[in-house]
């Protein structure tokens, strides 16, 4: 299976996790050192600490859809870069629709992938 399959592989499952609200099961894809540096947030380093940053941050959210972009294989680490969008709930109970750019960084486990780096942005919204 080539690189571009697999991380279609990893981002249907990530897709899957967020969107049924799964925080263990969506840290579970992530390295036990791995980083996330959500957009505007601070770092947060190891899995376990992705799992208490996740178990907040899935519940907002709707909707999640990953556009794959570009793939790189360099051996056991590998990487992409894409788009996602996605609706979440906002505090006064409305919700929005976002969207943005990514960069994920992996190593091969096998023939899976294991999330080493993780950062996304966030696109402005129209006023």
């Amino acid at each position: 299976m080539g690189i571009s399959q697999t991380f279609a592989d990893l981002n249907s499952r990530f897709v899957e996790l967020v969107n049924r609200h799964d925080a263990h099961g969506w840290a579970a894809l992530f390295s036990d050192d791995a980083v996330l540096v959500p957009a505007g947030q601070p770092s947060v380093v190891g899995r376990k600490g992705i799992e208490e940053w996740a178990d907040i941050a899935t519940k907002i959210w709707n909707h999640l859809e990953i556009q794959q972009g570009r793939c790189s294989d360099d051996g056991n680490v590998v990487w992409e870069q894409g788009t996602w969008n996605g609706n979440i709930n906002l505090p006064d109970e409305n919700t929005m629709d976002i969207s943005g750019n990514f960069l994920l960084v992996a190593e091969k486990e096998g023939s899976d992938l294991r999330i080493k780096a993780h950062t996304w942005n966030v696109n402005q919204t129209p006023q």
